[in-house]
């Protein structure tokens, strides 16, 4: 009896010495992921001197992973480091909340995702479209979400930028970039048509969701995808919104030589961008919208993910990561944010210079090194 007694006693003894030992080795292995992680974004930084930093935010459950980090510093010139809490536009990743904004006005039956334009748009705007020659009866909010409305884009040649290098000051209005789309280029095509990006497209969606809400566009996403609710502290819409008093300072985002952080962003405000945040925010939203947290119904999500073109769904890129298949959505000022699904990953982040290598290529480095990290 002494003798089977020592025996389990030992055997206790030597599964409790274990154990510290396991989780030291966990905690190793994260250190290392993390260690890799900040090394894939030091290393990216280094290839492209054109932008003063890099930050990124990184969460994959199955890895009991959460990871912020950053590189370089907040402006060119500057000493100042650059920070996960540093904000920034985020450019045409707005999209994807202005797209889940239509979707939740459609779940409430404030709006049809097959209703036409013509009894949707502002009469002004309208008639601008009408008389370049778009059919409004047949072009539906469904296929202006994804891009396959035969819209031309008021931003889709460099005659655009020239004209915003030549007076950053000025304030341009949905109007005048309706009105550019129609005087510069001639329809697409009827619709629906092939896949062609437009900005024009969103901000008439822009221009829809404040006719239905009777509210500022700013305040009818705030307040229909629930910022508060999902803990979206450090997101607003510039020039609508004062910034959050929780927001971190803004980093400088540069197109060629130009320091643009003090551009009046008019440019780029009315739905095809206007939010500003930080890398975490960015994820964050991707990732509850992706789990079914934003909208109320599955099949809300299950439109938003399956519908539009294999490239480009209901306001949501569908794209190839080094092998890893993304949901996500980049912006001009070459921010991201993309869930891998077959991860449970989400990956999201800022290059401080358009002109860099793009954040896509960063993201998929991201993701190839948890995929690695799943496999260990």
């Amino acid at each position: 009896m002494r003798h089977r007694l020592t025996i389990v006693l030992c055997a206790l003894g030597l599964a409790l010495a274990a154990a510290p030992l396991t989780a030291r080795a966990a905690g190793e292995h994260q250190a290392a992921l993390t260690a890799d992680l900040q090394a894939i974004i030091t290393g990216f930084l280094a290839e492209n001197p054109q932008a003063p930093g890099v930050s990124a935010w990184v969460s994959c459950p199955p890895l009991g992973l959460e990871w912020s980090g950053a590189a370089g510093t907040e402006a060119r010139g500057s000493t100042v480091p650059l920070t996960p809490a540093h904000t920034f536009r985020i450019a045409s990743n707005t999209k994807t909340y202005v797209a889940a904004t239509v979707l939740r006005l459609a779940e409430d039956g404030r709006l049809d995702l097959d209703a036409n334009l013509a009894g949707l748009l502002a009469p002004d705007l309208a008639s601008l479209l009408t008389a370049d020659g778009y059919d409004l009866q047949a072009i539906t909010v469904r296929q202006v979400l994804s891009h396959t409305a035969g819209l031309a884009d008021h931003s889709g040649d460099d005659r655009y930028g020239e004209r915003i290098i030549a007076d950053p000051s000025h304030a341009w209005t949905r109007q005048e970039q309706v009105a550019r789309c129609a005087e510069l280029f001639e329809p697409l095509g009827p619709s629906p048509a092939p896949y062609h990006y437009s900005d024009t497209g969103y901000v008439l969606l822009g221009s829809i969701i404040e006719g239905v809400t009777g509210k500022t566009l700013a305040a009818a996403v705030r307040e229909n995808l629930g910022f508060a609710r999902l803990g979206l502290d450090h997101t607003w819409w510039e020039v609508a919104e004062p910034a959050p008093a929780a927001a971190g300072p803004r980093a400088h985002q540069y197109l060629g030589d130009h320091d643009v952080t003090d551009w009046n962003p008019s440019f780029d405000l009315y739905g095809g961008g206007g939010l500003v945040c930080d890398a975490r925010d960015l994820g964050l939203f991707m990732r509850l919208l992706l789990e079914g947290r934003v909208l109320r119904e599955e099949a809300s999500l299950a439109a938003m993910t399956g519908g539009g073109s294999a490239d480009y769904r209901l306001g949501l890129m569908a794209t190839d990561l080094d092998g890893q298949f993304a949901y996500g959505h980049t912006g001009f000022w070459n921010t991201f944010a993309f869930q891998v699904p077959g991860l449970d990953a989400t990956i999201s982040g800022c290059v401080l210079s358009h002109d860099a290598a793009r954040g896509r290529v960063l993201a998929a480095r991201l993701a190839t090194r948890l995929a690695a990290a799943s496999r260990e």
